[in-house]
């Protein structure tokens, strides 16, 4: 039974981790989550230990869990291993992909850019639910489970980028462009796409994180203060 609730806990946990609602570096405390989710503490214990597993959260020697953020050397690890594998995958989406398949694709292009538009509460869920059912029709399990692993793995990065202004406008217009590039059958120009489409949010991410460093090394330490 506790294995049961445990999976429920780490189901609604993951969502509000990707949904933003739980940030970076936030603490995880177990009352906090028993509070929230419900169970007791061998059952969130085992719904960190899941999240553990799949990036989503870390824990530090005397400080617990907390909800996993990404140093600039993970993002260029994840971004280069990203890049080469949504290449492949988008090739063999543009030779696998069923005309019925790429007409749900473009109803639910539309639906994720209804969503972006009104910036709804959904919007980051039908986003990824746009991708996932991009590279579903790579018919290659392992390569779609790899893919959705580090995309998961890097949610903050994806998360982060729609805080700048141009984002949304601009990925409804590469949603757009992936589409008909499918639907065309058009292999090299997916790939460019599916590439372009991941530069922005890992640009972005690693701008921030850069900027942060530098404006903290400009600041004098206590010691200086002090000597001062």
């Amino acid at each position: 039974m506790s294995s049961i609730i445990s999976a429920r806990v780490a189901k609604e946990l993951e969502a509000a981790i990707l949904s933003g609602q739980l940030k970076p570096r936030e603490r995880l405390t177990e009352m906090d989550l028993i509070s929230r989710f419900g169970g007791s503490r061998t059952v969130i214990r085992e719904a960190l230990k899941k999240l553990e597993a799949r990036g989503l959260v870390r824990t530090i020697p005397y400080r617990g869990a907390l909800v996993a953020d990404l140093t600039v050397e993970e993002v260029e690890e994840i971004y280069f291993v990203r890049a080469a594998i949504e290449k492949l995958a988008a090739r063999l989406v543009s030779r696998n992909i069923r005309p019925d398949e790429i007409q749900s694709l473009k109803k639910l292009a539309r639906e994720v850019e209804d969503h972006l538009r009104q910036k709804t509460d959904q919007m980051i869920k039908k986003d990824s639910e746009f991708h996932r059912a991009i590279f579903g029709t790579c018919r290659n399990q392992y390569l779609y489970n790899m893919i959705d692993f580090l995309r998961i793995k890097a949610h903050i990065v994806g998360y982060n980028a729609w805080s700048a202004p141009e984002r949304i406008e601009q990925s409804i217009v590469e949603h757009r462009q992936i589409v008909q590039a499918i639907e065309k059958r058009d292999c090299p120009r997916l790939e460019k796409l599916v590439v372009k489409h991941l530069t922005f949010s890992k640009n972005s991410y690693l701008a921030q994180l850069k900027g942060n460093k530098s404006r903290q090394a400009r600041l004098p330490s206590r010691r200086e203060k002090k000597i001062g």
